[in-house]
């Protein structure tokens, strides 16, 4: 969709119009933000970002400006600054809850210490095994098993069709098993 075309149809029904253009770039959204706080955040901050996009561009989109050409990059723009701000306050918010964490566990007991530790360590091997499959086998590993999404789900954010989902998550996760054998790693 380009501006003529959104500034056109918003002259004519501005609901309509909103709802063409997030129809159009939902999918771009949702990829913009999920790979800037798959890290930190979950499904529902994700979900609760894309919104704010949204809100975002619907609310300072000029229609009166003269520019031409495809709204992708506009677009792109308010999700990578609105996924950067939210990434800076679920990072602070998650550090502040490991402080309380770790001064909780600084309590337990010697064997409780190094039983965590070891699942702390098992937890980061884990995590740079599936990193390590590369794109997007790793995204659909965490979609699947970290955010139990659907196939049809994933499928949609990762522009693959959802048999072809499945068939990668088969290979991705036999790949997985090869990586964690090598680290004598078994969960």
């Amino acid at each position: 969709m380009t501006h003529s075309e959104y500034r056109d149809s918003l002259k004519k029904d501005r609901q309509a119009a909103q709802r063409r253009l997030f129809d159009v770039y939902l999918n771009y959204v949702y990829t913009v933000v999920y790979s800037r706080l798959r890290s930190c955040g979950s499904r529902e901050d994700i979900d609760e970002c894309v919104s704010d996009v949204f809100a975002e561009v619907f609310s300072s989109y000029d229609d009166t400006a003269a520019v031409s050409g495809d709204m992708k990059g506009f677009i792109g723009t308010v999700a990578a600054r609105r996924a950067a701000l939210f990434y800076r306050r679920l990072s602070r918010v998650n550090s502040e809850v490991r402080l309380d964490d770790e001064l909780s566990e600084a309590v337990k007991a010697d064997d409780d210490v190094s039983s965590e530790a070891e699942k702390n360590e098992q937890r980061r091997a884990l995590l740079e095994a599936v990193e390590s499959l590369g794109e997007p086998d790793s995204v659909i590993i965490m979609q699947k098993y970290f955010y139990r999404r659907r196939s049809s789900e994933i499928a949609k954010a990762v522009h693959l069709s959802p048999a072809m989902v499945r068939v990668r998550s088969s290979r991705a996760l036999k790949k997985l098993r090869k990586l964690l054998e090598e680290k004598d790693i078994s969960l």
